[in-house]
């Protein structure tokens, strides 16, 4: 039986390492890109879990005062005082109203959900 040159074996031995190199680096760079994807799930998440609840409460509260003042009758020397207690604010070129805010608490905890959804999705897969 001819055996093959003692070269041909070390270059078929340099290829098998050479693919597995190539996946071992596939695999550390998958990891890295999932690394990276869950980090930034993870860190919104956060962000809109501090956030989100705040909005929702502060809007909630405006709403709530704004409605129970509405809802006072007061002398007529007291009432012009009531135009004072904004229904709007705008600071920074932006417009807050409490039902703004409400909606944007609400989103934000929509957000939330979505993150830990994805996380735990790409948690079951790796």
């Amino acid at each position: 039986m001819p055996t093959a040159p003692a070269h041909s074996d070390s270059f078929a031995t340099y290829r098998q390492s050479r693919g597995g190199t190539s996946r071992l680096v596939l695999r550390g760079a998958s990891i890295l890109f999932w690394g990276l994807v869950t980090f930034s799930l993870t860190f919104i998440e956060l962000v809109a879990e501090l956030a989100g609840p705040l909005l929702l409460l502060v809007g909630a509260l405006w709403w709530l005062g704004l409605q129970a003042l509405g809802g006072l009758t007061l002398d007529p020397e007291l009432q012009q005082f009531l135009h004072y207690v904004p229904s709007q604010l705008r600071a920074g070129g932006y417009l807050f109203t409490p039902g703004g805010l409400i909606r944007q608490g609400l989103l934000l905890l929509a957000v939330v959900a979505a993150c830990r959804t994805v996380n735990g999705i790409i948690a079951r897969e790796a």
